[in-house]
């Protein structure tokens, strides 16, 4: 467990990471499907990723225990950033300091309606990098949603010092089971490939 503050004065309020365990799989299902569309996380994979060492899902609490958020993110290389990302191996490869080694994958970031505004996606952000730094990952990437022109996330990306590397098109298109909230119904939308470089204070 860890905890975040938010706010200003006597009103900051805290909330709390908690690793995703077993008991957690169908609060976590719930907040994904409302998050980023029905069926993008099925309770199949959430349990999955608690198995893979290499995979970490953090559910954001608040101090009465109510889903607020949550942060996915793992390990990975660059051949494999390639396949989700649809995107060629060289074009990742040439923002990576070190192209035959680890590299972090921010999956998927959600905050419920109710907390938005707060500043959760940045602290987020934050736990995220700072874990794949201390995994040695020396760059992180995140195929965000792009609805249009619009990438919901792009505010806090840039905060952290983010940079946007390239357009990918019809990322999710190939799950016929997702439920897009944007396409209401199957996924059409394009995504905004964004990535960072990882240095020793990341970690700390």
């Amino acid at each position: 467990m860890e905890n975040i503050l938010v706010g200003k004065g006597p009103e900051k309020e805290r909330f709390y990471l908690k690793e995703l365990q077993e008991e957690d799989l169908d609060m976590a299902v719930t907040l994904c499907d409302r998050c980023v569309g029905v069926n993008l996380y099925p309770r199949k994979e959430l349990a999955s990723a608690i198995q893979r060492k290499n995979h970490f899902f953090y559910l954001l609490l608040t101090s009465d225990e109510e889903a607020a958020g949550y942060i996915y993110f793992f390990t990975t290389v660059i051949k494999e950033l390639s396949t989700r990302a649809r995107l060629p191996e060289d074009q990742i490869a040439a923002v990576c300091l070190n192209k035959e080694g680890v590299i972090g994958n921010i999956q998927s970031i959600g905050v419920a309606d109710a907390f938005r505004g707060k500043g959760l996606s940045v602290s987020l952000l934050e736990f995220s990098l700072k874990n794949l730094a201390e995994l040695m990952a020396d760059t992180a990437f995140i195929v965000c949603w792009k609805i249009g022109k619009r990438v919901p996330l792009r505010a806090s990306l840039e905060k952290l010092d983010f940079c946007y590397l390239s357009d990918a098109h019809k990322v999710w298109y190939d799950l016929p089971d997702l439920i897009c909230p944007y396409c209401a119904g199957r996924c059409k939308c394009d995504a905004a490939v964004y990535y960072k470089l990882l240095t020793k204070e990341d970690a700390l």
